[in-house]
């Protein structure tokens, strides 16, 4: 596994077509994105007066983004473009895509910090584009493409569960005022 991530740290994204074939590497991907949840919580909790809500927050976001990305990307090569791969060969090639965000920790840091975040979701962002090819067995046109429609539709998936959240907070505020409530 890190001799993995070092060639992932190189630059050396030939470790997707070993990564895609080995079933055991799931299991590894599950740690990678814990590990890079937990310590980038970590540093969005030193960064933030609100530590562990923070903390909880990233630590959260992280599994769940890494499976909708991809179940969606998933989805989104199957039905669109016809890809091949399944998706456990998904989770298991962008999990392994998300260890640059292990920058994530240093967020910390004033002024800077932000920086490092961002150059690990970038790093990622580019990592994943090419686990994706990979892993759906297409060229990178059509990777880039269900990366574009796959972020569109979780934008709007994620506006949607947002207002139904919103709307259901507003309802209930409004019931537990009619009922006698403050």
């Amino acid at each position: 596994m890190i001799r993995r991530i070092m060639r992932l740290i190189r630059l050396d994204f030939t470790v997707f077509e070993e990564i895609e074939s080995d079933p055991n590497a799931t299991t590894q991907a599950v740690i990678i994105v814990a590990v890079t949840s937990f310590l980038s919580a970590l540093g969005s909790a030193l960064g933030s007066e609100s530590a562990a809500s923070s903390a909880v927050s990233t630590l959260i976001n992280g599994f769940v983004g890494w499976i909708v990305w991809a179940v969606v990307t998933y989805f989104v090569g199957k039905s669109l473009f016809k890809a091949g791969g399944t998706l456990q060969e998904m989770l298991r090639l962008l999990g392994y895509a998300s260890a640059p965000n292990i920058l994530g920790i240093f967020t910390f840091i004033p002024c800077l910090g932000w920086l490092a975040g961002f150059a690990g979701w970038l790093i990622s962002l580019i990592a994943g584009v090419l686990a994706i090819k990979e892993g759906l067995d297409v060229d990178l046109t059509v990777a880039i493409l269900v990366v574009i429609v796959g972020a569109v539709a979780m934008g709007v998936l994620y506006t949607a569960v947002a207002i139904s959240f919103e709307g259901i907070l507003a309802i209930a505020a409004g019931l537990f005022r009619a009922v006698g409530g403050q």
